[in-house]
């Protein structure tokens, strides 16, 4: 998938029951959002660093707005 397949998150992925991982390559950030605690992550481009944010974190909505939904894989190794 390219920067262009980026077009925002469907609201129905949070609702779905399972993770849900997001790819924003404007801000070359990657969100996980854990289903089960309802809490975010997050890692930036080639840092291997995953860290915890908050949901009203400016890039997780940015992300949702002009992002695209990503497989576990993809998260992983971005």
């Amino acid at each position: 998938m390219s920067e262009d397949d980026e077009r925002g998150v469907p609201s129905e992925a949070f609702r779905e029951g399972h993770d849900v991982y997001v790819i924003y390559s404007f801000e070359d950030v990657a969100s996980h959002w854990e289903h089960a605690s309802e809490r975010v992550f997050r890692r930036f481009k080639g840092t291997g660093r995953e860290s915890e944010t908050v949901h009203s974190n400016r890039l997780f909505a940015d992300a949702q707005i002009g992002g695209r939904l990503a497989t576990r894989e993809e998260y992983e190794h971005y």
